[in-house]
């Protein structure tokens, strides 16, 4: 004969305990805390929990050297240590490294060492291609080259470039674009002939100095279109003018 299933009780699989039910699970429940506590830590330290990741989480972890945002924030430390003339040694200050921690709390700052042989060099030759490039689509350009000493009576040599942009019967208007070419020392009088082959400047350009000896030979061994700086002019005109008896009698 069967016989029929008892529904009002419930048995326990771990104590074999008889365990009342009324249609509900807090007997059950309550009868597991009280008897086996184990099972239900056990239940509740689920190692996968489905529960929103908190933010302090979430960013614990560090990002990578080699992914994008990481590479982003570095060529931006780049910059700006180049465009604000920066040492290197700005990646350990403490303020410096406070600040980029509350901007990006998952990003490691580069080395000396990361910025001086990798970050820096791979900015010069992206924006050392750039001017390349904007050269070779100006239809003309002008170079401006001048001397200068540093407080240690080194003397380096500057090129600057110009060209108009703009297309002709194009909407946007012509503007002038100027780029800082390149500066090194200059050991002899000529090292502006170096120069001019750095920032690919290969059409036959007018350049622009003052009227000393040395800049006005290496053009002419260029045998390039050579304009005298007009506030240099000025400026010799002037002195020459000053040194005239008769003028120097009446400023006497």
């Amino acid at each position: 004969m069967k016989t029929e299933l008892d529904k009002s009780k419930a048995i326990c699989r771990l104590c074999k305990m008889e365990v009342k039910y009324f249609g509900n699970t807090t007997n059950l429940r309550n009868h597991l805390t009280r008897h086996h506590p184990d099972t239900q830590s056990a239940k509740t330290s689920d190692p996968n929990p489905k529960k929103q990741t908190q933010l302090e989480q979430a960013f614990g972890f560090k990002l990578a050297s080699n992914s994008p945002r990481a590479q982003k924030i570095t060529e931006a430390v780049a910059t700006f240590i180049c465009k604000d003339i920066r040492p290197y040694s700005v990646v350990e200050n403490d303020g410096f490294r406070s600040l980029i921690n509350i901007l990006e709390p998952r990003y490691v700052l580069p080395t000396r060492k990361h910025l001086s042989e990798v970050a820096i060099p791979n900015l010069y030759a992206d924006v050392k291609h750039g001017v390349a490039t904007s050269h070779k689509s100006a239809e003309r350009v002008a170079l401006t080259c001048d001397s200068w000493t540093s407080r240690a009576t080194d003397s380096y040599l500057t090129i600057t470039s110009h060209y108009i942009r703009g297309v002709p019967g194009d909407t946007q208007p012509y503007t002038i674009s100027t780029m800082t070419g390149d500066s090194c020392p200059m050991f002899y009088r000529l090292g502006q002939l170096k120069l001019a082959t750095r920032v690919g400047v290969n059409k036959d350009p007018a350049i622009v100095t003052d009227n000393a000896a040395n800049m006005v030979h290496a053009v002419e061994l260029m045998a390039l279109l050579h304009i005298g700086c007009f506030a240099h002019t000025i400026n010799l005109a002037s002195q020459a003018a000053l040194k005239v008896p008769a003028v120097a009698r009446l400023l006497g």
